[in-house]
């Protein structure tokens, strides 16, 4: 599954529904979060993650805007990468 997604820290930020889909469904998530700020609001703290049976097997917060890969098996649906590979733009 991948959730393009606009959820910051906090109060109203993700607590842990993520990972609990993964338990669910059985399905690995991939999260694209935003980064940076804007006029009214901070996503500097929020994570782009990838979730695999609940745990999150990468993370990444940002305070600018990036591209991150991973290396990802789609025969065996299994993480290849260690970490993000970041591209700043």
């Amino acid at each position: 599954m991948v959730s393009p997604a606009a959820w910051g820290p906090g109060l109203y930020g993700p607590n842990g529904e993520w990972e609990q889909r993964t338990l669910e469904t059985g399905l690995p998530l991939i999260v694209c979060n935003r980064t940076g700020e804007d006029l009214t609001r901070s996503f500097c703290s929020a994570e782009s993650i990838v979730v695999i049976n609940g745990q999150k097997v990468l993370r990444h917060t940002s305070l600018g805007s990036v591209v991150l890969t991973f290396d990802w098996d789609f025969d065996r649906m299994a993480l290849l990468s260690a970490e993000f590979v970041k591209y700043v733009l």
